[in-house]
């Protein structure tokens, strides 16, 4: 494995490149073999029912997905899964966490076989919150760390102080000293592994414990070198958090552990999501990581069913699920343990009921079935919601798609009433038709509005509340309505009141036009090789999804199209919220909004395919070309072993910086 990474690494600047074509390529025969043997399905047509009233608007059935259909979904989703899944994250981590007893407590390590040292390496974890109910066990308070040669005369190495949780702390120098002494001045210090580097690079110098002046506490020194072999001589993404990791995982471990949780600043569904990952495999980079992984799998096949729904064709949807698949922004974030793969994941099967909801109709559909596609939609809504409030803008685009369905109902049963009460010649087949339309309307409308009350406010309600029940939030440990409308009051002012900046900060029209991306990680693994991460979207999806999207728009005004409608809405919903937010905000809340410039970039395909289908060996043209993108990118997006020079060449536009 090593001799395949450093060729590849020589033949193409990315060291994962040649190990991912070995994965892609036995997903793509694990999918071939299983589908080779499944039997065709046999999809009877489905015919549109035809009114024979021209103002009124049939429903629209779900379509069924062909053999062809689930292979390609498989397909598409198997290659993405193979690359987002390699070298996700390290299965092991340091855990055990040393916490002092008072405001003052020394500990003194010896150093055994060598005193030689060019590094120092420390590492904090949260400690155990349940034992401090005044403050926070977390982090260094400027951690003193000395040494000698006597034990009497001390020289100042270094002062530990917070940098970010879950990250190492690695000073170097040149130092030679047979004693080291740490002291804490804050009890509320946390210090999980401490480590000191051989001058050779060969490994790290044998501690043991000589003075500990709280060793008979339950959290003795010796758990700061209890886990030496698991300390990382160069560190990358792969063994630490970066950049918001520092906030997710911890509130996911606190969960797991049942602690009381450090201050958390958005709904806990998805951050439960992460602790359950926690709790069945153990604190570590690939346990926070993976379910934003799966969630970012899962979103393939999701968006497929969307583009099934609006375009019907395998071609089309193809084209929706590469699309989606090649997007930097989708596999970075999908990648690194935060909230976005998941709330985006419920937005887009809450989009996908709303859908099948606004293509029925009140007169030729059971209520009863389009009601459960709404109670769906309303309950994907209040998981969403109760990820990240990211839900609600989404949840109004929900609300625009709904009321238009509404109006579309109430647009035909004025036309049957008048139709009706003027008495024109009409067949018998046109009367009957309109007296059913003016017979159910009311109390169609009057039963569906009031279990959209149900479905679109109470039950989200009740699950954003529940949501808190297995996490302890308050000081006093106490679940109720009040202290869950406190925290959501909290979580407001604190992301109206954010003051802070940040060198990477963007702000919407950026996002559009893909000018700043986010830089999150830089590291240099023992091969010299470098490795960086930034949150930006594929060029070519930011420059064909807004040239599609003046497209869409201009196809609502010009044929009333349904689907148009329901892109545009939902891109705007996503993103018109931003435009009024003042705070510092960075290219990845852009990602919800990725999802419908995307549809909007099928709707053009499609449009384009249905004008000329000799235009398709052009779209495939793209798509190839979007794909080496992503290729091309990965070291970038990713974090795979490359070089500074190989980084320094992506960078097309003067704003983006990769190392």
């Amino acid at each position: 494995m090593v001799l395949m990474k450093t060729l590849s690494y020589n033949l193409f600047r990315n060291s994962e490149l040649i190990p991912l074509m070995i994965a892609c390529l036995i997903a793509s025969v694990l999918v071939w073999t299983l589908f080779r043997f499944l039997p065709e399905r046999k999809i009877q047509k489905q015919k549109r029912k035809v009114s024979s009233l021209p103002f009124v608007k049939t429903s629209i059935p779900s379509p069924k997905l062909t053999k062809k259909d689930l292979f390609t979904m498989a397909m598409v989703t198997g290659l993405y899964a193979a690359v987002s899944f390699h070298q996700l994250g390290s299965t092991e981590f340091v855990n055990t966490t040393w916490q002092p007893v008072s405001d003052h407590t020394e500990i003194v390590l010896e150093l055994k076989e060598s005193t030689a040292f060019d590094a120092i390496y420390a590492i904090y974890n949260e400690g155990d919150n349940n034992s401090n109910p005044d403050d926070y066990q977390l982090g260094f308070h400027d951690i003193l760390v000395e040494g000698s040669s006597d034990m009497r005369h001390w020289e100042e190495l270094t002062v530990l102080k917070s940098e970010g949780i879950f990250e190492y702390d690695i000073i170097e120098g040149d130092w030679d000293y047979p004693y080291v002494k740490i002291t804490s001045q804050n009890k509320n210090d946390t210090m999980t592994e401490f480590a000191l580097r051989k001058p050779d690079h060969s490994g790290f110098v044998k501690l043991e414990v000589s003075s500990d002046s709280a060793s008979s506490s339950e959290y003795p020194a010796s758990l700061i070198i209890d886990e030496q072999d698991l300390v990382p001589l160069y560190p990358t993404y792969v063994e630490e958090g970066y950049f918001d990791e520092v906030y997710h995982p911890r509130n996911a471990w606190e969960i797991a552990e049942g602690q009381r949780m450090y201050a958390t600043v958005h709904p806990l569904f998805g951050t439960n999501l992460m602790a359950l990952s926690i709790k069945l495999f153990g604190l570590s980079p690939f346990a926070w990581r993976l379910p934003g992984a799966i969630a970012g799998a899962l979103m393939i096949p999701i968006l497929y069913l969307i583009c099934k729904e609006m375009f019907r064709k395998t071609f089309a949807c193809t084209c929706g699920a590469i699309l989606l698949a090649g997007d930097f922004m989708h596999i970075t974030t999908s990648r690194i343990g935060t909230l976005e793969p998941f709330s985006v994941l419920f937005i887009l099967i809450m989009f996908l009921y709303m859908i099948r909801w606004f293509h029925s109709s009140f007169y030729d559909t059971p209520l009863k079935k389009q009601l459960k596609n709404l109670f769906l939609c309303g309950l994907w809504m209040g998981i969403a919601v109760s990820t990240k409030w990211t839900g609600c803008y989404s949840g109004a685009g929900l609300a625009a798609i709904f009321f238009a369905g509404i109006f579309q109902r109430f647009y035909e049963y004025r036309k049957a009433s008048k139709l009706l009460k003027e008495g024109n010649e009409i067949s018998e087949l046109q009367k009957k038709e309109a007296e059913h339309i003016r017979s159910v309307f009311v109390k169609n409308t009057i039963i569906t509005l009031a279990c959209c009350i149900v479905f679109f406010i109470l039950i989200p309600i009740a699950i954003y509340v529940l949501t808190y029940l297995p996490d302890h939030v308050w000081k006093d440990g106490s679940w109720s309505l009040a202290n869950v409308w406190k925290q959501t009051k909290y979580i407001y002012w604190y992301h109206r009141n954010v003051t802070a900046t940040h060198p990477y900060q963007s702000v919407w029209w950026q996002w559009l036009l893909d000018i700043r991306p986010m830089w999150y990680h830089r590291s240099y693994d023992a091969n010299g090789w470098y490795h960086t991460i930034s949150c930006f979207s594929n060029p070519l999806l930011c420059t064909g999804g807004l040239l599609s999207m003046i497209y869409v728009i201009y196809s609502i005004f010009r044929e009333r199209n349904g689907n148009a409608f329901i892109i545009a809405i939902g891109f705007l919903s996503a993103l018109c919220p931003w435009l009024l937010v003042d705070r510092c905000v960075f290219s990845y809340h852009f990602y919800p909004t990725s999802m419908f410039a995307i549809l909007a970039m099928v709707y053009a395909i499609d449009a384009l395919m249905r004008n000329d289908a000799r235009v398709k060996p052009a779209v495939i043209a793209f798509m190839c070309l979007y794909t080496a993108l992503f290729v091309l990118y990965l070291p970038a997006t990713c974090g795979f072993g490359t070089s500074i020079g190989y980084t320094d060449a992506l960078e097309l536009l003067p704003s983006w910086h990769f190392g």
